[in-house]
């Protein structure tokens, strides 16, 4: 476990340990679980039917394919639960970490009702991210990234959250995270996620959510910053 970053964090201990056993499925605010996170595509990649049989669906055949005008005006495909109008679009992605930033159990369809979860998908620095890019994103100097310290109880690479790259996750999609040191679950400790909720907001609109915290990060940016100019 390596830090390129600074070993000065804006609050220390950036991580809380979760000690009760119904933890890991808590779903608190800033806890850490395992997501599939999709990429957006620049453009969107569909299952497109090539050719529907109406007596036996079964054998209706499909290709990825670049979406084009029209192709969603297809039958209804029972086989595949594909109402009028929807299309199978598939994307890539990968199993990550992710940080909890809410929930919520969705009654659009009171007949099947799901427990949606907002997750910020965390990315793991590489040898090709310089020292500069690592100090600036812990620095708050980047509005759609928050740094993530490495830590034997908490996130285990340098990383950071990626706001742009936020998503809804179905609960059954997610899975608990259990930190390298204690074997059990983690989220952020109290300071650190609301400075996330802080630089999250101002992300979204421009809004400083509290002044003093906004005041306190623009401070220790340059701080960070100093000590990697000097």
């Amino acid at each position: 476990m390596t830090r390129r970053g600074s070993v000065d964090l804006i609050y220390d201990p950036f991580y809380e340990i979760l000690q009760d056993p119904d933890d890991d499925w808590a779903f608190r605010p800033g806890q850490l679980f395992y997501s599939h996170i999709a990429y957006p595509e620049t453009h969107p990649q569909i299952l497109k039917m090539i050719k529907y049989d109406p007596r036996n669906e079964r054998n209706t055949t499909f290709a990825i394919s670049p979406y084009s005008d029209g192709d969603e005006k297809h039958y209804p495909v029972k086989e595949l639960k594909l109402r009028e109008g929807e299309l199978f679009y598939v994307y890539k992605g990968k199993r990550r970490l992710v940080v909890v930033l809410g929930r919520v159990e969705s009654g659009w369809f009171k007949d099947n009702p799901q427990e949606y979860l907002i997750c910020a998908p965390i990315f793991t620095f590489k040898p090709a991210h310089s020292q500069e890019m690592i100090i600036k994103t812990q620095g708050f100097l980047y509005p759609s990234l928050f740094y993530m310290p490495p830590d034997i109880n908490g996130c285990p690479e340098e990383s950071a959250i990626r706001f742009e790259m936020i998503q809804p996750v179905i609960r059954n999609c997610l899975d608990p995270f259990f930190c390298y040191g204690e074997k059990k679950p983690v989220c952020l400790s109290k300071e650190p996620y609301w400075v996330l909720l802080c630089h999250l907001l101002k992300f979204v609109n421009g809004k400083i959510l509290d002044q003093e915290t906004e005041e306190y990060m623009k401070w220790y940016g340059s701080y960070l910053m100093e000590g990697f100019k000097s």
